[in-house]
This record gives C-alpha cells, structure tokens and sequence, in this order.
C-alpha cells in the first residue's frame, strides 16, 4: 500500500475505533496523521516553510502558535482552511476526506492535546559543539583544518525547534553561502553531529580565505572565547579565535549589505563587477548584443523600470534601469510644446547617456548575475554606477523589510524567487503603435534592442529554469516563502523568555533567577520576567556585553584584537595569543614563594608570589606560551608554545639552554623527568616526544596520537600518563610503549597528576569531571564532580585521599574521597579562571593562580579534622634542600 494511503487508512481506523472519542492520545495521533498526509509536503518536509509554516506536525506548536484553537474548531485557522477546501490548494489532486476533517475537528474539539508525540531532546552545550568540532577536526589532515570553518544551531535545537524547523535553517544557510561563493559547485556545509546542529564548510570551498572570515567576525556580535581545550584546539586547528558562529545571525546578517558585498568580494561600482563577469555592457549595447524590455508597474519600481540581458561568463547577467517618478507640475517647455520627460522609458527608449542621441535619464539600478555555481548574486548601484547598500525609497521598495528599504542581498533573493521576475516588454508594442514617434534610424535600433515581449519572457524563463535546478541542489525551494528571508525576519524578531534562555545555554528558570539576582540585568532585560514578556533583537545585541560578564559566559571577542595573518592567508599565525600578558598555566616552586608562568604574550615569567612582580621574563618564544613545569631541583624550566618549540630556560640567569622544535604546533603540555635530564613534551600536532636537555637529542618519538592536551611524569620515574582524544594513556618513561588505557571520556582530559609515590593519579576534564585512579587499575576508584567547567589543574597525595582541583569557574576545591559527599572545601576568592594550584611543601597550605597572575594561598589544615598530615619527609641525597637559584646566594 502507497504510504499516503496507508496513513490515511490508519487516521481512519483510529478514528473509527470505539475508544477514539475518550482517548485524547488516539484523537492527537488520528489528527497528525492527517496533517502529515495532506499537509507535510509543503509547512515542514525538508524545510518546506510554505505560508511561513513548517512545523505543521507538530501539535503542540500548532496551539502555541495559535494556528489551532483548543475546544474551538471555527475559530482555528488551519481547520477553517482545510475545511474551506484551501488547504491544501484546490490544485491539489488527493484532497481530505470528510471522514479525515471530522477527525481535526474532533480532535480540537476535545482540547487539542499534543498527547505525548513529542519526544524530549538533548541539550546541547557550548562545549558539547566544541567537542563534535575538535572530533571533526581530528579525521582530517592537520593540512587542510586550517581551511575549516563551522556553523550551530545548537541553540535553536535548545529552544525546541523541530527538525522540519532547523531543516529550513539548514537550507537558508545552504542557498546563502552557495549565493556568496565565487567556486564552481554547490557545495552545502556538512553536519558533524547526530543532531545536525553544527556544521562544516571548508573556505575553498566558495573561494573564502582568513581576510573574508575575519570580516565575518567583524560583524559577530556573539563571539565568546571559551576556556575550555577542546575550543582551543579548535582554534589552533582552524588558525582562527572563533571558529564557529551562530548560522542563523550569519544568515540574517551576511545577506544584508554591507557584509553581504564585502564577503561576495563585490567592487565598488557595477563597472567593475562587468569586468569580473567578463561583460563590456557599452559594446554589448552598440553591437546589439543585448535584449532589452521595458514597463510600467514592476510591483517594486515606483516608475518606469528597463530591464537588459547580457551574456556573461557564467551564464546570464540582467540589470535594470530604474526612474524616480517626475513630479506632476513638471515640463520645460521649448519652443512653445512641452517636452516628454527623459524618465519616461516610451518617450526615451534609447541610452543609457552616451550611447543615444537622446538617452533617458535613469535614477539607478539593479544587477542580478550567475555565479560560477549556477547560484544568483545581486547588486544595486545609483545613476553613476556606484554601489549602494539600499536603493532609495523613492524609487523602489521591499515591504517585507522593517523600514520598507530594499536590501542588497535579503531583500533580492526575497523578491527573485524565481530568478528574474517574467515582465513582458511595452516597448516594441509602443513603437508599432506608434511607428512617427521615433526616427526610422532611432526605430530600427528598438527593435534591435527591444526584440519584444515572447523572445525575452523565453529568455528570462530559460534562465529561471536553469535557477531553479541550481537552488534546488541546495534543498532549498523555489518557492514564495525563501528561505534565507524567511529565517532573517526569524531572527530580526522579539525575543521571548524561552528564546533568550537558550541563546545563553540555560534554562527559563536558570535566565530568569540570574535576572532576578542582578540589577544590571533587570534593566536590560526586566521585561522577560513578565508572562509572554519579550525584548526586541537589538536590545539584546547592545546588552550582549553586560550579559556575558553577568552570566560568566566566558571572554567576549573583539575583531580588533585579531593578530596577523600566515603567508597563504588562511588564518592567524598564533590565534591563541593574547596581548594582555594573561596566565595560561602556571608552576609553583616546592616553598610557595615563586611561580613560573606561561603566558599569552610569548613570554615566560618568573613571578614573586609575595611582591606580586616580575623578578625577570625569560624571551625567546614567538607564539603564545601554554605550558610549562620546573626540574625537581627547581635550577630549570621547560615550557610549551604556539610556535611549536619546547625551551628549557637557566632559572638563574634567564638564558635559554635547549630548544626543541620538532612539533608543528602547539606545545601544550612539557614536563622533565625526576632528574631533570630529559625533557618531555607534548602538542596538539599528535606527538610526544623525549629528549635530552643537554642537546635536544631524541630519546624516543611517538606520533598520530591526536590532539594531545596534558602530560604528567611518574616522580619515581617509572611512567607517563598523556591525556589525547578524550583518553588517558599510560606509557613506559624509559621507552614510550603503552602499557595501559582508559576512556573514552565525555570530553578531553584537560589536567594529570600522579602522587609522589607514584601510585595514584588523576584526571581533570573539560566537563568539570576529576578521575582518581590507583595505580594498576582499570576503573577510577573516585569520580569527583561540581565544577562548572574545565578543571584546569588537579594534584592528588599520596593514598589517594586527598586531592586538589582548580577550574574556569574560578574556584579551587579540596576533595577528601573518603567523603562522598562532594569536595569539603571550596575556594572562592579568585576573579578569574584558575589555571594552576599545589599543595605546598609545609602540607597545610595550597596556592594557585588564576589568568590576570593573582596568586593567592589557601590555608587548609582545618579540613584534616582528625587526620595529621605531616610535611614529606626527605631523603638527603633524593630530595636535596630547597634553594632560590633565581636570586643570587
């Protein structure tokens, strides 16, 4: 049986069904699949958005919506329609039953209910994103991630839209990118998630490169650097701060003038456009190489408006001549008659000036031309030529738009569904009419010109047909309701409770405690606390900052602050460096009293914790440095950077004394061995690698182990631990081999620490998650959980008890897992992501330090209840006394 009728044949035998009438469930199932039967075609499969709708499935939304009135069939417009027999329209050949009509009548009269049709969903978090993008970045070549660059709709999947809903998104950002693109193909981004809410394209793709992107991020207003590895090694993988952007502002914004010029890479005058379309419209007119058709009442032109069809290199180039309409008092009058205004196209067929004798007089333009690709792109220019971002209201308008303006770009692809709109020519009709109104000369060229309506209405349908297969290879429809207006006029509208809540990752109830809680957000935003409460889009946007520092959404991005660009000009030389001098990681010496700091303006500081400075800065590295440790004699450290070297620096006299550049990307994690004589380091590029430090010699090499975000050396010298691809693997120091591994975990493990008797360790991740495992076992023996994000550094004591955790969300906690209860101790007096803390030698204190370079101490004896913990006791010749080798004896 056909699935159409078999639909139908259930929606009748549920309704037919004794229980039907009492069974609210029943009543909802028979509707939808009515609806789905005679309805889905056009308000939801694929995207389809017919009449604005394409969620006609979905019940609930139908009510919300208010296109189903509960208990009241006749005030519910989709039943009026239906019943009325205008849905589906009447050239529609399978039409509802009465029998399908008295199952939604019935159905609305019982209440409506959407039963429980509609499944629930994951949330999908920032950081869920980041990680489908660094698990999308790691199958490729590390070659062509530079190239890569990803949209998301993950917060309108959390908003609850459907998949016909986000299907319709996914088509306007296919048409658009595939409407910006100077390659020869349509290529659609590619989803990386089950989902389908983030999305892939790579800038070859439609000719981009980093100067095109850059100024895509220009416009960005909700760029947010997360602190979190996975986003960072996004960005080190793509070479950009902020690989991936909302697809829906992108659709909204990159259609409109200006950006939509700059990133279609469109000059400043429709001349020049003519030279890259390879048409020289001033010969194609004097060689009658054009087809010409002129009317009144265009539906968009307040006056008169020509329309011209040229040849171009990709297919077919039409522009138009537009007229502001002449005031009705208006005539110069010569000789005693008056004379026909030059904006009138029956009077003055001929031109534009230069190329008639009496040309007309034309206010300005439109350009629509074929890409490479078959797609359209669109242009408007004045008298002279030039661009314009909107055409003047005086002459055209777009009542679709907020301001009636026409809109390069969204207001075009809204009006030229079809391509260019059929219009039949007047003209030649006019000239045989009137055959004395014109010179026989001046005659036998409108004719030449103007070859008549049937000729160009072939022409211009020939030229949609050829659109439409082209858009159609987007999965977009060639339809009134398109798709990338569609979705900008989504965006463009008021933001309601649930609306914002998902924009910023929370829950109604989450946004609105936080708005209750801040003064500074009940005066943007107060309104939401309302029922049916909204705030308008723009509103939003200039309270953005405010709500990212309110809510700790992390650090808000600033085009200005993006640094050079590589040589091939497909992203930024170092995306992770940071001008400020910010505190990536940090390593304290064993009596608290200096820290060595890995910072994001290429340099590497030795801090005095107490005095609060500089003691000296050692210089060397031309990236961004993320990662560094001192030798256990606390004489030198290594540290890690952008510029994919590992340096060991003389804490005494600041000199470098060994460089090791094998990694081709970020250093993220060094350490030494319990001697001091091996340097150990680790990248993003997949490798780890031990060598000497006297002359960078290497010892052993491993290679392809994805992107590798944290080491840590076995103080008995026994193993390694590195943490990669969202595992933790365990390796003989003296040879590299695998001797165990555990995950795969939910997210990339951002932090490792073995005890100092080597037989504990544990693992911080990027969920705020901390594994504890003792040393041989497979399965973690404590899994600690309660910060809210990545726990950026994390030191276990020896018998596993007693473990330390910092994090982004700026606290430092104490965990006693003998506890189950949670950690025992929160710090919170840090402002800022922590990136590193300790226990110190003397075993009653911690200290850590955060990203502006506060180091603070912790005093944590208290917490041992009844537990004595004693300083380590040393070993003369293991653990010689602590010295100061960085100030002078």
């Amino acid at each position: 049986m056909p699935a159409k009728n078999f639909l139908i044949a259930v929606a009748f035998v549920v309704f037919a069904s004794p229980a039907f009438a009492d069974d609210p469930k029943q009543l909802a199932a028979s509707a939808q699949a009515v609806l789905k039967t005679h309805c889905y075609r056009c308000h939801g499969q694929d995207g389809a958005i017919e009449g604005g709708i394409n969620y006609v499935t979905d019940l609930g939304k139908l009510v919300a919506r208010k296109k189903i009135v509960p208990n009241e069939p006749n005030a519910s417009r989709l039943f009026r329609r239906m019943d009325d027999g205008t849905m589906p329209p009447p050239g529609e050949k399978i039409r509802p039953t009465v029998e399908e009509l008295e199952a939604i009548k019935k159905w609305i009269a019982a209440g409506a209910s959407g039963g429980e049709m509609t499944p629930s969903r994951p949330t999908i978090t920032t950081g869920d994103a980041y990680n489908f993008i660094l698990a999308d970045l790691e199958t490729m070549d590390r070659r062509t991630r530079r190239f890569q660059r990803y949209f998301s709709l993950a917060h309108l999947h959390n908003a609850g839209l459907s998949d016909e809903e986000l299907q319709t998104y996914r088509n306007a950002l296919n048409k658009l990118v595939n409407s910006l693109s100077w390659g020869s193909k349509v290529v659609n981004p590619v989803a990386i998630d089950p989902l389908k809410t983030v999305l892939r394209i790579d800038l070859r793709w439609y000719v981009w490169d980093a100067t095109i992107w850059n100024r895509i991020l220009q416009e960005y207003p909700y760029g947010i650097l997360e602190d979190t590895t996975a986003a960072r090694a996004a960005s080190v993988g793509t070479l950009t701060k902020v690989p991936v952007i909302r697809a829906d502002w992108f659709v909204a914004t990159a259609s409109r003038a200006p950006l939509y010029y700059d990133v279609l890479q469109l000059p400043a005058s429709i001349t020049e456009v003519e030279k890259l379309l390879r048409v020289d419209a001033i010969a194609d007119i004097q060689q009658e190489r054009v087809a010409r058709a002129a009317f009144n009442g265009s539906g968009i032109s307040r006056f008169n408006r020509i329309l011209e069809r040229h040849d171009s290199a990709h297919g077919m180039y039409w522009r138009t001549y537009d007229f502001d309409e002449p005031p009705a008092n208006l005539g110069d009058r010569l000789n005693g008659n008056l004379v026909p205004d030059q904006r009138n196209v029956f009077a003055f067929p001929l031109g534009p000036a230069g190329l008639a004798e009496f040309p007309f007089k034309h206010a300005g333009g439109e350009a629509i031309f074929a890409l490479p690709n078959g797609m359209h792109a669109y242009y408007i220019m004045n008298a002279n030529n030039n661009r314009l971002d909107k055409a003047p209201q005086a002459i055209v308008s777009d009542p679709k738009r907020p301001d009636r303006a026409v809109e390069a770009g969204v207001s075009c692809m809204s009006c030229h569904v079809t391509g260019i709109l059929p219009k039949a020519d007047q003209v030649l009709d006019h000239l045989t009419k009137n055959p004395k109104a014109f010179t026989r000369a001046e005659g036998d060229l409108i004719k030449a010109l103007y070859p008549g309506k049937d000729t160009v209405i072939k022409q211009m349908e020939d030229d949609a047909k050829k659109y439409a297969e082209t858009v159609a290879k987007t999965g977009a429809r060639v339809s009134k309701y398109e798709a990338v207006s569609t979705i900008t006029l989504k965006y463009e509208a008021d933001l309601d409770l649930e609306t914002a809540a998902a924009e910023v990752g929370l829950t109604t109830n989450a946004l609105r405690e936080k708005i209750d809680v801040s003064e500074t957000l009940r005066k943007h935003f107060g309104a939401l606390r309302a029922a049916g409460g909204t705030v308008s889009r723009q509103i939003w946007l200039q309270a953005f900052g405010d709500l990212t520092r309110e809510l700790r959404l992390g650090t808000l991005f600033l085009a200005s602050l993006n640094g050079p660009t590589n040589a091939d000009n497909t992203g930024e030389i170092d995306p992770l460096e940071s001008r400020d001098g910010t505190a990536n990681q940090m390593a304290f010496a064993k009596d608290g009293l200096r820290a060595v700091v890995a910072s994001g303006d290429r340099s590497v500081r030795l801090w005095d914790v107490e005095g609060r400075r500089d003691v000296k800065r050692f210089v060397g590295h031309t990236g961004s440095v993320w990662s560094v440790a001192l030798s256990a004699d606390g004489k030198y450290a290594i540290s890690g950077s952008m510029d994919g070297t590992a340096r060991v620096w003389d804490m005494y006299s600041g000199l470098q004394v060994q460089k090791y550049g094998e990694h081709s990307s970020l250093v993220s994690a060094v350490a030494f061995n319990p001697n001091g004589r091996w340097g150990i380091s680790a990248g993003f590029d997949g490798v780890v690698a031990a060598w000497k430090v006297a002359n960078g010699e290497e010892i052993w090499r491993l290679e392809k182990l994805g992107t590798v975000t944290a080491i840590a050396v076995d103080p008995t010298g026994s193993y390694l631990l590195v943490a990669s691809n969202r595992n933790v693997e365990m390796l003989e120091l003296a040879t590299g081999k695998t001797v165990r591994t555990h995950g795969k975990f939910a997210s990339p493990v951002v932090s490792l620490s073995i005890s100092p008797n080597g037989k504990w360790y544990a693992a911080g991740s990027d969920d705020g998650t901390t594994r504890v495992w003792k040393l041989g076992e497979n399965a973690a023996e404590f899994t600690l959980t309660g910060h809210d994000g990545p726990v950026r550094s994390v030191t276990v004591k020896d018998g596993g008890r007693w473990v330390l955790t910092a994090g982004a969300d700026s606290t430092v906690r104490l965990w006693d897992t003998a506890v189950k209860t949670g950690a025992v101790a929160t710090f919170k007096k840090h402002g800022q992501p922590v990136v590193s803390a300790a226990f110190l030698s003397n075993g009653t204190q911690t200290l850590s330090g955060d990203r502006d370079m506060t180091v603070l101490p912790w005093k944590i004896d208290k917490f041992f209840g009844n537990v004595t913990v004693e300083p380590p006791k040393r070993d003369p010749v293991k653990d010689p006394p602590d010295k100061i080798p960085y100030a002078k004896p």
